[in-house]
């Protein structure tokens, strides 16, 4: 009896060390240890916003593009995406679409010569067949005579949505990127982070195919390849604050660790929009979380903070004074 009783204490000994260990995994992993650090701290001045069409489509006079210039330098923003698409089905943009392009560029870049000026390129995948060569061949042409004409240091693509295992889009970057050379910049907009087993778990409690994100392997194939991923962290059909404010800091967690082998730059996309749809609630997902989260990711310890760039802000044509004062206040410490 005694041998048994001996044992029984033992094994109840190491059922609770287990447990214990266990409770801290899942606190380390979900919650982890935190900084304090304040957003200004974190801010390296090498932030991105997306711009609309008409400063390309339409002539814009000088005075208005040299405010853009020191708005973007006042707000710490060195790119900028300039809506320069759509791609059309064929893969060509008529130049008619951005004829004011070079000279929007070159008064800019004159008022502003930190700025780095990239040709945002979207489409619905579904509208551009990038699995055809022929296709993806018009791509890469009308980028590299949209760099060497009319200015622009590189190419920013928003193709979506983009599956994670979507060879064509692969394809698309190496290709556009043996035309373009490595001395072009590339930049990519992407879905968020999500292990492929949590998308295959809330599908089937959703019964529908989750491909709406991006896992592990498919960002390190694109970070073999670009210059910057900008992560779209919005649109989650997420109902509330904290909720999405955690997936932010894990987006931030888990793509600084994946990237940084990379060396290449991460930003993370917040919205500043508030369109009504079922997959987003401007209430939930806006500046003030977008960058709550963000910087809480950034003062998390499993963060590999060298490995982050920046955030992105979409979209300036959206963001209110009342936004871009969250904005210096949170992130700029103004």
């Amino acid at each position: 009896m005694p041998l048994m009783v001996k044992a029984l204490k033992k094994i109840i000994k190491y059922t609770v060390l287990l447990s214990i260990l266990l409770l801290f995994l899942a606190w380390y992993f979900l919650v982890g240890l935190h900084g304090s650090s304040s957003g200004e701290e974190f801010n390296r001045g090498e932030n991105g916003l997306w711009i609309k069409h008409a400063w390309v489509g339409n002539e814009q006079d000088t005075s208005v593009v040299e405010d853009l210039a020191l708005k973007l330098a006042k707000y710490d923003i060195k790119y900028v995406y300039v809506h320069t698409g759509p791609i059309d089905s064929d893969g060509t943009i008529p130049e008619e679409r951005y004829k004011f392009a070079e000279e929007f560029i070159d008064i800019l870049t004159a008022k502003n010569p930190e700025v780095v000026p990239l040709a945002w390129l979207g489409q619905i995948r579904s509208d551009i067949d990038i699995d055809d060569p022929e296709i993806r061949s018009n791509i890469v042409e009308t980028c590299a005579k949209l760099v060497s004409e009319t200015g622009y240091a590189g190419i920013h693509y928003d193709i979506e949505p983009v599956p994670h295992d979507d060879q064509g889009f692969l394809d698309l970057l190496q290709e556009t990127r043996d035309k373009l050379g490595d001395e072009t910049f590339i930049s990519i907009a992407t879905d968020e982070w999500q292990p492929t087993l949590v998308s295959d778990v809330v599908g089937v409690i959703l019964d529908q195919t989750i491909e709406s994100y991006w896992e592990t392997e498919y960002f390190q194939a694109s970070a073999e390849i670009v210059d910057q991923i900008v992560v779209m962290t919005y649109d989650t059909s997420l109902g509330d604050s904290e909720h999405y404010e955690w997936l932010v800091e894990q987006q931030v967690i888990y793509l600084s660790q994946v990237l940084a082998p990379y060396g290449k730059e991460l930003l993370i996309g917040i919205p500043t929009y508030e369109d009504d749809k079922e997959s987003f609630d401007p209430e939930v997902e806006n500046m003030e979380t977008g960058l709550n989260g963000i910087i809480a990711g950034l003062n998390n310890k499993r963060t590999t903070r060298d490995a982050f760039t920046g955030v992105a802000i979409y979209a300036n044509w959206e963001t209110t004074e009342s936004e871009w004062d969250i904005y210096e206040k949170l992130w700029q410490g103004l």
